[in-house]
């Protein structure tokens, strides 16, 4: 991790030296334990800060689509997902390729704090980390602990095939060492990943949608995860519309909550990278993530396989072709 933080301050400086870009975007240190945040580093002097970890995991890309990055060249620090995301991003010319600079990092996976600090069965201040392929060592003064990736790491992360960007669709590739095996072999599926899947399809209809009701209706409707999806990138999103034709402004309605997270969910269904960003950020704790497996799992039994950002665009709910099941058909018509 360490070798990778230094490689990456060694391209940064370098690019910001020679002016190939304005800026480049990355991670630096925050203020609490193990938290990495997004850093723009404009200046030589500044690269030096910026750093990438497991607990690197918010997606960058869509920092993009903001004022402040129009007309300029940008570097990004982009692990698998993030890279798919680009793609869909350049695919619908919401950025250009020749405005932005990828740095591509071999991702080991982002670590959940609350599943490392339930593991370890203590708070992270005063503990340090050493990385192995099989396990991770985490010291303080007293003991030494060993905790299985498959324990602390997302579970995004255990079942994503694409953990690495191409290093032919990057600018510069970042390797790493001690990467965990279960990143490097995919040994877990999405369905043992994510097993409340099969849990909540085990139930009747009546019991799952008393459950998603239980669940959205917890909804404040703040927008985080839309606003933190790197591919809810629509110029003028339906819910921020002036006089919206599918949603109202009331946020005391509990159904138009429950319908609010309905249409994203179904808007970014084929176009879902896998990052996890819509239940990490929710204040509430929603599994919204479960949603969009369960979407994206439905639309490979009704369309084939298909990768967002990584198969070829159009994606499978923005085409048509003459022999596709059309569920909207009436019996007997």
């Amino acid at each position: 991790m360490f070798k990778m933080t230094e490689k990456l301050q060694e391209i940064a400086i370098k690019l910001l030296e020679n002016k190939e870009v304005d800026m480049v975007l990355g991670y630096t240190k925050g203020k609490g334990t193990f938290e990495f945040i997004p850093y723009i580093a404009t200046s030589p002097h500044e690269a030096k800060n910026l750093i990438f970890d497991a607990f690197s995991e918010k997606a960058l890309s869509k920092y993009l689509l903001q004022d402040g990055f129009q007309n300029k060249k940008t570097a990004l620090v982009v692990k698998g997902c993030d890279h798919r995301a680009i793609k869909l991003m350049l695919g619908e010319s919401r950025i250009q390729r020749d405005q932005i600079y990828l740095i591509g990092v071999q991702c080991s996976g982002m670590i959940k704090k609350d599943q490392l600090k339930k593991e370890i069965g203590q708070e992270l201040g005063e503990i340090q980390l050493e990385f192995n392929t099989d396990f991770l060592e985490v010291k303080n003064k007293e003991r030494k602990k060993k905790v299985k990736y498959e324990k602390i790491l997302s579970p995004f992360c255990l079942s994503c095939k694409y953990s690495t960007p191409p290093k032919e669709e990057v600018d510069v590739l970042i390797t790493g060492d001690n990467i965990p095996k279960v990143i490097e072999e995919k040994k877990l599926t999405l369905k043992e990943c994510f097993t409340d899947i099969d849990e909540i399809e085990k139930m009747s209809r009546k019991e799952r949608f008393e459950f998603w009701k239980r669940q959205l209706n917890r909804c404040k409707r703040c927008y985080s995860c839309r606003n933190a999806c790197p591919v809810c990138t629509c110029r003028v999103c339906i819910f921020d519309r002036e006089n919206p034709d599918y949603i109202d402004a009331d946020k005391s309605e509990l159904a138009q909550h429950q319908f609010y997270h309905i249409i994203r969910a179904f808007h970014v269904s084929d176009r879902c990278v896998g990052c996890g960003e819509c239940s990490r950020v929710c204040p509430e704790n929603i599994p919204l993530h479960l949603l969009n497996q369960k979407l994206k799992g439905d639309l490979h039994e009704f369309y084939g396989s298909y990768e967002a950002g990584i198969d070829q665009l159009p994606t499978p709910l923005s085409s048509a072709k003459a022999d596709e099941p059309n569920f909207f058909e009436k019996e007997g018509k």
